[in-house]
C-alpha cells in the first residue's frame, strides 16, 4: 500500500498537466450561437481547452446569471465573475477614459478601430483596465448606425425633435446638442420602446438591431464606412483571477485570445452586409453618410463630445490625441 502512495504521488508530480481543474464563467448580454461575440467566446473556450484540457467554461448568454449588464463589471472586479465580454464604455463612470471606445466621429470603420491594438494607446487602456481590477484578452470591435421610425438621419441637424437612444452617456450628450432628446434605454428594451412610440430610433450594432428585430418597426438606417458609431465590447478577465494563472496558463489563454480575435473580424463584414438586406427587405430605406455628413458629424462631435472627454481626467485629453495620431499613422503606411 505504502508503495503504491508513493508511485501516485509520484506520478501527480510528473504530471504535464495540473490535476486540479478550474472552472470559468464567461457571462455575456447577446443570444446564444446567434451573436458574433458569444459564437467568439466560444471558439476562445474551445482554442483553450485544446491546449489545457483540464480547464472547463459555463458560457452564460443573455445576462442568464440574473446579473444587469454594468453589474457584470462590478463581480469581475470582485472577483465573483471569471470573465465578460463586455461592452466597455458601460465601465465609463468608474473609469472615464473608457468613454474612448464609443466616441461619436472618432472611428470611422471597424479597421480604423482596430488600428488601435498594441498601440501606446491600447497599452494605457490596459494599464486602466488593470487598475480597475479586469484585464483586457481581446479587443472585439461591433460597427454599427442608427435605425429610425420617421426620418431619415444624415447630418447633425437631421436629428432634432428625435427621442434616440445611442447607449452612451457622451454619444448622448452630442444628439442633444443637436436637438434630439436621449432616451437611456437597454437594448432588449428597444423593440418595446419603439412598438409603444416611446421611441423614434437608436443607435446599436448591426447584430444587435437584427436579433431585436428592429426591422419591424424601422423606416430607415444608416450604414457602412464612414460611420459615427462603432462600439468596444472586449473580452474581459478578472485581474485577480488574471493574477492566479500560471505563466503558461496566460500564454494559453493569450494565444486562444488572439484566434478567437481573428475569427471576430472575419464575421463583421457577414454582420453588415446580413443587417442591410434584412432591414432593405423589412421595407426600410438604406443611406450612407457621404464624406460631407459624416465630417458634419465629425465637426460636431469634436465641439460636444470630445470636448467633453478631454475635461474627464487628467489623461483623456493626451489619450484622444494619441489616438488621432495612431490613426494618422496607419492611414499613412496603407
Amino acid at each position: 500500500m505504502r508503495i503504491a502512495c508513493v508511485f501516485l504521488a509520484a506520478t501527480l508530480l510528473l504530471s504535464p498537466h495540473p490535476i486540479s481543474a478550474k472552472e470559468f464563467s464567461i457571462s455575456h448580454q447577446w443570444m446564444a450561437a446567434v451573436d458574433a461575440r458569444d459564437r467568439a467566446a466560444r471558439v476562445f473556450v474551445h482554442e483553450v481547452q485544446a491546449r489545457l484540457p483540464e480547464i472547463s467554461f459555463q458560457i452564460h448568454p443573455q445576462l442568464s446569471l440574473k446579473m444587469k449588464a454594468e453589474e457584470q463589471f462590478d463581480a469581475l472586479q470582485s472577483g465573483k465573475l471569471a470573465m465578460s465580454v463586455y461592452p466597455l464604455p458601460y465601465a465609463a463612470k468608474k473609469a472615464p477614459e473608457f468613454s474612448l471606445a464609443v466616441l461619436p466621429g472618432l472611428f470611422r470603420s471597424v479597421d480604423a478601430a482596430r488600428a488601435l491594438k498594441n498601440s501606446k494607446v491600447s497599452d494605457r487602456l490596459q494599464a486602466i483596465a488593470n487598475a480597475n481590477g479586469v484585464h483586457i484578452l481581446a479587443w472585439w470591435w461591433v460597427a454599427g448606425g442608427f435605425v429610425t421610425r420617421n426620418r431619415e438621419i444624415a447630418g447633425p441637424e437631421t436629428v432634432k425633435g428625435l427621442r434616440l437612444r445611442s447607449g452612451d452617456s457622451l454619444f448622448d450628450l452630442m444628439l442633444g446638442r443637436a436637438g434630439a432628446i436621449p432616451v437611456d434605454l437597454k437594448s432588449n428594451e428597444l423593440y418595446s420602446a419603439m412598438q409603444a412610440d416611446q421611441l423614434d430610433g437608436a443607435l446599436t450594432s448591426y447584430e444587435t438591431f437584427v436579433s431585436e428585430k428592429l426591422y419591424e418597426h424601422a423606416k430607415y438606417f444608416t450604414a457602412g464606412s464612414p460611420s459615427i458609431w462603432m462600439f468596444a465590447n472586449p473580452l474581459l478577465i478578472s485581474k485577480s483571477i488574471w493574477d492566479s494563472l500560471s505563466e503558461a496558463e496566460r500564454e494559453v489563454f493569450e494565444a486562444a485570445a488572439d484566434i478567437a480575435e481573428a475569427y471576430f473580424v472575419a464575421t463583421q463584414n457577414d454582420a453588415e452586409k446580413r443587417f442591410i438586406k434584412t432591414f432593405t427587405q423589412a421595407g426600410a430605406k438604406y443611406h450612407r453618410f457621404t464624406s460631407e455628413e459624416y465630417l458634419a458629424w465629425l465637426r460636431f462631435a469634436q465641439q460636444t463630445a470630445w470636448k467633453e472627454y478631454f475635461a474627464l481626467s487628467p489623461t483623456t485629453e493626451s489619450m484622444l490625441l494619441e489616438v488621432v495620431q495612431t490613426m494618422l499613422d496607419d492611414a499613412g503606411a496603407k
